[in-house]
């Protein structure tokens, strides 16, 4: 059923690993449409409580696959892709979990703000590279990050793309805890068994009210500004050149 992610489901928690190792789990265009359904599956099923998400081979991901972005790439599906995965996002009614692990670059480290917990080996690096490419920046995080970590540690992070660590991400509060590395995944899966001892009812309900009033609006009327910034820069020469050397340095 889904080609870029495993999908597990064990008493009752979901759990969902992007699956691509050889290319540090980058999102295509069909990773997005296999996290949409499957985030949407975990959802509907009412013998699922919570969904854990994380990487395989010891990396959580290393952002949107380049190759996508180029010139004759599939602009209209990774448009598709990263509206449609945070539109699900916004949706959800039951808790995620992050697993992360190695790397989580671009949308892999902005899924911390909109995640409920968040778990990530100590030696991660996080980087938010979008300038670097010559791209906006998406997920909502052009004013998701300033409200979660203040406004000038945001523009540290989007304006200079650089790496961060588990240390500062768990200062700001974006993690919950940095743990050993490979710990990740056993310590997300820990939190989510003590949450299954609550009332179901009672965790989505903290959850719907803890968001403000037109939350699920805002973040898809502030992905697709995102995304029309996004494809106009994508298309432009020095992007594309920034792009084709991102590539040709990976080879």
């Amino acid at each position: 059923m889904y080609q870029d992610i495993d999908y597990q489901a064990d008493d009752r928690i979901a759990i969902i690993t992007i699956n691509r190792p050889a290319v540090l789990n980058a999102i295509r265009v069909q990773t997005y449409r296999d996290l949409i359904t499957a985030i949407k599956a975990a959802e509907s099923d009412d013998a699922i409580s919570v969904i854990v998400l994380t990487g395989a081979g010891g990396r959580f991901t290393a952002g949107n696959d380049l190759s996508d972005l180029l010139a004759d790439g599939d602009l209209n599906g990774v448009m598709e892709g990263v509206g449609g995965i945070f539109a699900t996002l916004a949706a959800m009614k039951k808790p995620l979990i992050l697993a992360q692990e190695g790397v989580a670059v671009g949308i892999g480290a902005n899924l911390l703000l909109h995640a409920d917990l968040a778990y990530a080996g100590k030696s991660i690096r996080y980087s938010l590279p979008f300038a670097k490419i010559g791209v906006a920046s998406e997920a909502a995080s052009s004013v998701m990050l300033a409200e979660a970590i203040g406004p000038k540690h945001a523009a540290d992070l989007l304006l200079t793309g650089r790496f961060f660590n588990a240390e500062e991400a768990e200062k700001w509060g974006l993690l919950n805890q940095a743990v050993e590395d490979g710990k990740a995944l056993e310590t997300a899966l820990a939190a989510a068994t003590e949450l299954l001892k609550n009332h179901q009812g009672s965790l989505r309900a903290i959850k719907a009210l803890g968001r403000p009033q037109g939350y699920e609006e805002r973040v898809n009327r502030t992905v697709k500004a995102e995304m029309e910034a996004f494809a106009e820069l994508l298309q432009t020469p020095e992007t594309q050149m920034r792009i084709q050397a991102v590539l040709k340095r990976g080879k």
